[in-house]
């Protein structure tokens, strides 16, 4: 019996470290990583298919949103506590 309640200590505390990893960005996700997406941006704004004004701008949002993480703390309802 205490076996029994030692393996369910362990499986809670592995669900607990578990939630307390970060999600991968989307951007890691779809494109390997925020570099390889941030490169076809750039290729697309060189080609003239992006404009070359607002994408950059909208490239560095993304970028911070990126490496603060912000993307994932929406889906825990946690993302007042940047505030």
């Amino acid at each position: 019996m205490a076996g029994t309640g030692v393996r369910s200590l362990l499986q809670r505390v592995k669900r607990l470290e578990a939630a307390g990893v970060a999600p991968k960005s989307p951007f890691d996700v779809a494109y390997g990583s925020m570099d390889a997406f941030a490169g076809q941006l750039q290729a697309g704004i060189n080609a003239g298919t992006l404009d070359q004004i607002d994408m950059p701008v909208v490239l560095a949002c993304i970028r911070r949103w990126h490496d603060e993480g912000v993307y994932g703390l929406w889906q825990h309802n946690r993302i007042w506590e940047l505030s």
